[in-house]
């Protein structure tokens, strides 16, 4: 009789072993918790020194030298044997999950152009946006201040930011972000081709100022992973039939060897009756020499009106090395030049500009 007890409350314990075992199997995965965030960001800032330029300077009352430091879009010479420190650039951005389809960004930018009324670095926002996912089959939705397509893809192409923009960004042909919506979303099932279609402002990241807007589209196609085609448009209206259209194409290779770009731009203002069409061109290439090593070179040609031909146009050109000592902290020294030339019965400058710089860029994040 003993033994028969001891058989029976075995077998039980087996089952319910087993039945338990089974239970913990079937529990299904726990959902992530929301809302998540993560701060992240990162900084550039060179050690600078301008071999060539103007060599005329010329000081405020307080002693401060009027020469321009950069070499950048706007016409003039940079003021030849400025040198020193500059922050170009930093930015300090929270990321939040609110759900699996809404999330949200905050980007706050600081440089040594924006200052405050007592000149010091001044902070801005740069991107404030609700971003919804799949609000229909593929299809993203962004509202706020959002990006603008037309340095998106250029720029992470191109990879080096930190010592220049791209042509149209560096030439001024519109705001890296502006205040509007976007749809973000793929054309094909295999998600080669895709587009990005946004209204927007046109002011960047200034308050709108009239009732006009401007249209972007980007369709960003990749045939296969190396290989990169991108066109793009924008349009913006304005008052007493002023109009701006803006064409661009870009190309790419990028391989593990390598990357390679090509950038074209074309820009046909109508404004006061008078029609102008800036043109450029931008051709690149960097790739690594060793793990922590790499190197880049770029050249761009610019020419600020095609339609005159009286005209001052200008070559530039960038090389640098890259060395990464540890993941995400970079010294880069490199140099940076234009040169101006004459066309027609225009006067180029009597110098070309030179920077040398060694460019610190590193980046930060926290989950």
């Amino acid at each position: 009789m003993k033994l028969r007890k001891w058989w029976l409350a075995g077998a039980v314990v087996v089952v319910l072993g087993s039945n338990g075992l089974a239970f913990a199997q079937q529990v299904p995965a726990t959902e992530p918790d929301f809302p998540r965030g993560r701060i992240s960001g990162y900084l550039f800032g060179d050690l600078y020194y301008n071999v060539t330029g103007d060599p005329v300077h010329t000081y405020s009352g307080s002693g401060a030298d009027l020469g321009k430091a950069n070499i950048d879009g706007a016409p003039g010479l940079i003021g030849k044997d400025l040198n020193g420190m500059q922050i170009r650039r930093i930015y300090f951005q929270a990321d939040n999950d609110l759900s699996i389809k809404f999330s949200t960004r905050f980007r706050l930018e600081a440089d040594s152009k924006a200052l405050t009324s007592d000149g010091k670095i001044g902070v801005y926002v740069k991107a404030a946006y609700l971003q919804a996912k799949n609000v229909y089959p593929g299809g993203t939705f962004f509202v706020g201040m959002i990006p603008t397509p037309i340095f998106e893809t250029a720029e992470d192409l191109w990879g080096y930011r930190s010592l220049e923009k791209t042509i149209a960004d560096f030439r001024g042909l519109a705001s890296s972000a502006d205040l509007g919506a976007e749809f973000k979303g793929s054309i094909d099932p295999g998600k080669k081709i895709q587009y990005a279609a946004m209204i927007g402002d046109g002011t960047g990241q200034k308050p709108e100022t009239n009732r006009y807007k401007r249209v972007y589209l980007a369709l960003p196609t990749r045939p296969n992973d190396m290989f990169l085609l991108e066109p793009y448009v924008d349009y913006e209206a304005g008052p007493n039939n002023e109009e701006h259209t803006t064409y661009k194409g870009l190309v790419g290779v990028d391989h593990r060897r390598g990357t390679l770009g090509v950038e074209v731009v074309d820009r046909i203002n109508h404004v006061g009756g008078v029609t102008t069409e800036p043109f450029g061109i931008s051709a690149y290439a960097r790739g690594h020499v060793h793990p922590k090593l790499g190197w880049v070179a770029r050249y761009d040609r610019w020419q600020p009106n095609t339609r005159a031909a009286n005209r001052i146009d200008t070559d530039m050109y960038i090389a640098g090395l890259d060395w990464e000592p540890f993941k995400d902290v970079h010294f880069i020294p490199n140099v940076e030049s234009a040169q101006y030339r004459a066309r027609g019965t225009a006067l180029a400058p009597s110098h070309h500009d030179l920077q040398a710089r060694l460019t610190v860029y590193y980046r930060w994040s926290k989950p």
